[in-house]
């Protein structure tokens, strides 16, 4: 089960469990039309250089008026929780794949507040899995996104594919905590 609401540091609730998301809207319903750079950077845990260095590179679109978006947010969410296990320029190709262009909206398989929420419900039930296989997640995957059309054509499809990477990287990473976590036990019983 999910501790924390994944990509940032605040803790997995009720709510965020049904959509993830959607839990952030009373943080932007009361930011009035956006969350400031220091705000991101407390939600995200990520420092402030770095968010603007994706913004730089054209990973994030620019903030207006010193404000971040709902869609940028969330942008900044899915890189953040997908870096344990997969490069940047990678997670940015992903993302491109999936939605284009970061300043144009119009060529998007699926709104990045929607992505993000997804992949949350789909991390949610990776964690039950009993073994991971591209095929398991696929059949994970299949019924969050039955009848997803989306709004250009092979939506659907581009959604199916990028869903399983992402969580193939999220099962990675939760390998690599498991066996750092093993390592630090051998290492102490060793200094015993």
């Amino acid at each position: 089960m999910l501790e924390f609401l994944p990509g940032t540091t605040l803790p997995m609730t009720e709510e965020a469990r049904k959509d993830a998301f959607g839990s952030l809207a009373p943080i932007f319903a009361v930011s009035g039309g956006g969350l400031l750079l220091s705000q991101v950077s407390e939600m995200t845990g990520l420092g402030s250089t770095t968010i603007q260095n994706w913004v730089k590179r054209g990973w994030v679109s620019s903030p207006v008026n010193k404000r971040y978006s709902e869609v940028q947010v969330s942008r900044i969410l899915l890189i953040n929780l997908l870096r344990p296990a997969m490069q940047l320029e990678k997670i940015v190709q992903l993302l491109h794949y999936l939605n284009g262009s970061v300043e144009d909206r119009a060529d998007d398989a699926i709104p990045e507040p929607k992505l993000y929420s997804l992949l949350c419900t789909a991390m949610q039930e990776l964690s039950e899995c009993e073994k991971i296989t591209h095929e398991s997640l696929v059949t994970l995957i299949e019924p969050l996104i039955e009848g997803y059309e989306g709004p250009v054509p092979g939506a659907a499809e581009r959604l199916k594919t990028a869903l399983s990477i992402m969580l193939m990287n999220v099962a990675a990473a939760m390998l690599m905590q498991q066996a750092e976590a093993i390592f630090a036990q051998t290492v102490a019983l060793e200094k015993n």
